[in-house]
């Protein structure tokens, strides 16, 4: 079993993410630069740390293509109910989901990695190997992306 998986926009809640649903991810100057279309999520920490952001061209000649944004580098704007981004970084690492589904746990710990060194090179590692995604704020589940808390049930 993967220590990542790719958990679909419409299965948030099932992840203990904030359902947003599809939603725009727009860039810095109001331009679409794709939406939401799910996140890469360690199921061992149970965090998310890479949001999956489609971008569509012409559909009748090609399917879209994905990349990932790490979690912290986003933001949500409540005003445009939109995912704000700065796409103009490049360190935006090339995703497809179904590719990374059929993955063994060895090839998908290789592309983890690749990710890194192309987005995050400063990420550390545990002894086992595993980065330690907790040392970066980037990484870390920003509150807009977790689900209300609950008000507790008094007696």
């Amino acid at each position: 079993m993967n220590r990542l998986v790719y958990a679909p926009a419409d299965e948030f809640d099932r992840w203990h993410c904030r359902p947003l649903g599809t939603i725009d991810v727009l860039d810095l100057r109001d331009r679409q630069s794709g939406h939401l279309d799910g996140l890469v999520i360690d199921r061992v920490e149970d965090r998310p740390i890479f949001l999956v952001v489609a971008k569509h061209r012409d559909a009748a000649v090609q399917p879209p293509h994905w990349f990932l944004v790490p979690v912290g580098d986003a933001w949500f704007d409540e005003t445009e109910r939109a995912i704000r981004i700065d796409a103009n970084r490049r360190e935006r690492v090339r995703f497809n989901p179904s590719e990374f589904e059929q993955m063994t746990p060895g090839q998908a710990d290789e592309y983890e990695r690749h990710v890194l060194a192309e987005c995050c090179p400063e990420v550390g590692f545990h002894r086992d190997g595993r980065p330690d995604y907790a040392r970066l704020s980037q990484f870390t589940c920003p509150t807009w992306l977790r689900p209300p808390e609950r008000p507790e049930l008094r007696p």
